[in-house]
């Protein structure tokens, strides 16, 4: 099977080491063409601070190529007042080519790794845990017209109540999957529940939590979610028109069931 599964990379990688010269089986981490460079120090920097979507389509998506609004910054990027002002420095020079220099990257990645050092459990543990809850439980607020900061509650409110409305369903899915899961008998999901939890670690990895990236393990949610909820068809009464057709394999008329 695993063999199956990366012979389908194999055409892709003899592509790339005829055009690219170079062995790279898979698509770069950033999407990017083969001499764009990437702003790792800006990138490390945001994933000191970065928690939810918001703040990807406010910050992240801006980069490069349009102006940052500083005041759209969390307090949760900052450490301290001085260094809130060398934050607030260095997106005034960005801001001013709206470009990231080497120069600019490289302090940025300074910065990020003072304030790594100084709170690594934030970098390394609680916020992956939020960037993980925030792309599991977060409305998919991006495909519609509605603020992105829906839980301000200061959008029309119609939008307002599709924003919660979402995230309602996202809950029930998520609630009733880790139900399914925790049912009796569940070792023929081990290598479907692996997949969750190895791609949910993964995802707490990246700096943009989105939640397009939980896409791929919703069919097997939705299995785990219909295996908690065919659990509870005890506590559904059965009609007698159905128990008729069980008993004679529905080959005979339903007949009308006393109110």
């Amino acid at each position: 099977m695993i063999t199956f599964s990366l012979g389908s990379l194999v055409p892709w990688t003899l592509r790339n080491v005829r055009t690219l010269h170079k062995f790279q089986p898979l698509a770069p981490r950033y999407a990017t063409e083969q001499d764009e460079a990437v702003p790792m120090g800006f990138n490390r920097w945001v994933k000191t601070w970065m928690a939810d979507f918001v703040s990807v389509q406010e910050i992240y998506w801006q980069v490069p190529g349009t102006a940052i609004d500083p005041g759209k910054l969390p307090e949760r990027a900052f450490d301290s007042p001085e260094q809130r002002q060398r934050t607030l420095e260095l997106i005034a020079n960005y801001n001013e080519d709206q470009e990231v220099t080497p120069e600019l990257d490289a302090q940025f990645a300074e910065l990020a790794r003072e304030r790594i050092r100084a709170a690594p459990l934030r970098y390394y543990i609680w916020l992956p845990a939020l960037r993980i809850a925030d792309m599991w439980l977060r409305p998919r607020t991006e495909l519609l017209p509605a603020d992105p900061r829906w839980w301000e509650f200061n959008d029309d409110p119609i939008w307002s109540i599709v924003s919660v409305g979402f995230g309602l369903i996202g809950f029930l899915y998520a609630g009733t999957a880790v139900a399914g899961v925790l049912r009796r008998q569940t070792m023929p999901w081990a290598g479907l529940l692996l997949f969750v939890l190895a791609r949910t670690l993964f995802l707490g990895t990246l700096e943009n939590p989105e939640s397009r990236y939980t896409l791929e393990c919703y069919p097997i949610v939705m299995l785990l979610s219909a295996r908690w909820l065919a659990s509870l068809k005890r506590f559904w009464p059965i009609p007698d028109a159905i128990v008729d057709l069980r008993k004679t394999g529905g080959s005979s008329s339903l007949r009308r069931t006393s109110p």
